[in-house]
């Protein structure tokens, strides 16, 4: 994959030396000594535990204080085992599980000898699923804003531990448990960050695919009502919506059945189903996840949040875009150009395979719903059989043309994209500018190429000088610092000594020119973030069973090409790529009814 390729770039030039002891700190429960990096001039801590192991009895209950352990300082340099992992699982029972349910810990970047800094608390990606707090350190991005806020990063229970779902684990556990754990580290972070020298009062959570969509529905926790006290900030990148079911709806419950009978507790007759699946081995439990999972199809996830009543109360499409109910005072959201493509099988080539593929996803649409969803997204006879990513401005559009596919197939790599990634986003924007105690909302695209989902995040942690990734170090910077000054300054836009200073174009970032979404004059305004010139280079990768070559730009080494340059430019986004404000509405009238 492309995409494990500029991770790996991104982590390699992440690696901090660790070079000699950081300061213990004394949590009251347990004693971390982290290390001091002199490059960054940072101290880390890595696998700081947040919350007791959710083993036995609290298998799908609410995270639990740690147990007291004060008998000596634990060494914080090594990060920490993993939750288990849905892509990864263990095999066969007698294979030992990748990683481990006690798996609630978190890592902290903290600028050495500062008190009262702003944090960034990251939440990871991975389809609510996969991943862990190690591939995303902020070290490099912390030190391009001159050391002026700390991050941590924190784990979740992923899969069928933290997102089993049916009225029985209702009456007997928790819903949404991976969510709550989320909430817990928050509060961690209201109680512990000061010992790091954090502000618990100048919080924001950020996160990218699955940790944005997380980042949402904390901005949407029990409806929205919490104002700022878990945090201030959100920069939710591409937020991950899959169709969010009722927690006791006929899909939650088949996937409940399906795995309680793979464990072997729907026959079991001493115990009710849920307090055998509390007993059951963990490597039984993991290889029953990734077998259900299984059955939810291409690209689809069989435990996902839900709708549960409590915490989370509504779709967001109905709380984000209708009511602008939402914690927190201000957002920073974005997604990427070409969304959709490492979600989608590659062999959808008519209008009847684009239907199937739309009722798969969306059952529940009636045949109306479908004639209004083709009059929006079907390809005309008449559309360009040409490979190249759309402008956004101009035909041809990602509707139907880009660099990875054309015609219906590139039809639903765009509308999968829209409903689960780009119009969240949209919402978002939408909820924090119309909030009556929200301070700013903000939205911007990736468009890079290849500019594929969540393509925009190695950026934001790697040195802005490292070269052949196809950005220069003025893009690096310059996106590096919106970021920054949205967690510090709670206002992303770049001073005019950032902007006037790179010699490229990114002036549309600058305060006063890029404009809060919302706004009067530019009602829908949006930041495009790209680049110019550069020497192509091909990658070949494999996406929905098709091998696919993606064409990035570096610098040239013999000068035959012309320079990188960083081109920022701000568009709407109610017309951009034809229309997507428009379609983003269809789906928020869909989503409130369509899909029960």
């Amino acid at each position: 994959m492309l995409i494990s390729f500029f991770i790996a770039t991104a982590l390699a030039s992440s690696i901090l030396a660790q070079d000699v002891p950081a300061p213990v700190v004394d949590l009251g429960y347990e004693r971390y000594e982290g290390f001091y990096n002199a490059a960054s001039n940072q101290n880390i801590y890595r696998g700081i535990r947040y919350a007791a192991p959710p083993t036995g009895k609290l298998r799908w209950q609410l995270p639990e204080a740690p147990a007291e352990n004060q008998s000596h300082v634990i060494t914080a340099v090594n990060y920490p085992p993993q939750c288990p992992q849905l892509d990864d699982s263990p095999g066969l029972p007698s294979d030992p599980p990748s990683g481990g349910e006690d798996c609630l810990f978190l890592n902290v970047e903290a600028p050495a000898n500062r008190t009262k800094l702003p944090v960034m608390v990251w939440i990871h990606g991975g389809g609510y699923g996969a991943g862990n707090n190690s591939l995303f350190p902020f070290s490099e991005q912390i030190k391009t804003n001159g050391n002026s806020f700390i991050a941590v990063a924190i784990q979740y229970r992923l899969g069928v531990f933290g997102f089993l779902s049916s009225a029985e684990v209702a009456e007997k556990g928790v819903l949404n448990v991976g969510i709550h754990d989320m909430r817990f580290a928050l509060q961690w972070v209201q109680e512990h960050i000061h010992l790091f020298g954090g502000d618990p009062t100048q919080v924001t959570i950020a996160g990218s695919s699955a940790g944005a969509g997380a980042v949402m529905l904390l901005a949407m926790a029990n409806g929205g009502t919490e104002g700022d006290s878990l945090f201030k900030g959100a920069i939710p990148a591409s937020p991950y919506l899959p169709t969010q079911w009722d927690f006791d709806s006929e899909r939650p419950t088949r996937y409940y059945d399906a795995f309680a009978e793979q464990v072997g507790c729907a026959s079991n007759t001493s115990k009710s189903i849920f307090d055998c699946l509390v007993s059951a081995d963990t490597v039984v439990l993991q290889n029953a996840n990734a077998w259900v999972t299984a059955l939810a199809g291409y690209g689809q996830r069989a435990f996902l949040p839900v709708t549960d009543g409590s915490l989370i109360r509504e779709r967001p499409s109905q709380q984000l875009h209708y009511q602008g109910n939402v914690n927190g005072i201000r957002v920073l959201t974005g997604n990427t150009g070409n969304e959709g493509v490492v979600f989608l099988p590659q062999n959808i080539t008519s209008e009847a395979a684009f239907r199937d593929f739309v009722l798969s996803n969306y059952p529940h649409l009636s045949d109306q719903n479908m004639t209004n969803l083709l009059n929006l997204y079907a390809v005309p006879s008449n559309s360009s059989g040409v490979y190249a990513d759309s402008n956004g401005l101009t035909p041809p559009f990602s509707t139907t043309n880009s660099n990875w596919a054309i015609g219906w197939q590139q039809a639903a790599n765009n509308l999968y994209a829209e409903t689960t990634l780009a119009c969240p986003s949209y919402w978002l924007a939408d909820a924090y500018a119309k909030g009556d105690k929200c301070e700013g909302s903000w939205k911007y695209q990736f468009s890079v190429p290849p500019s594929l989902h969540s393509m925009d995040v190695y950026p934001l942690i790697t040195d802005p000088s490292v070269q052949g990734t196809g950005m220069n170090e003025v893009f690096r910077t310059a996106f590096q610092r919106t970021w920054g000054n949205f967690i510090v300054k709670g206002d992303p836009t770049l001073s005019a000594a950032e902007t006037e200073s790179s010699g490229d174009d990114v002036w549309a970032a600058g305060t006063g020119n890029w404009p809060q979404w919302g706004e009067t004059v530019g009602r829908y305004s949006m930041l495009n973030l790209n680049m110019t010139g550069g020497m192509p280079v091909t990658q070949s990768m494999s996406i929905g069973g098709a091998d696919i070559e993606a064409t990035i730009y570096v610098e040239s080494t013999n000068g035959t090409w012309p320079p990188l340059e960083a081109i920022f430019q701000v568009v709407d986004a109610w017309s951009w790529e034809g229309g997507r404000g428009k379609r983003c509405q269809l789906w928020a009238e869909l989503g409130s009814w369509a899909m029960e």
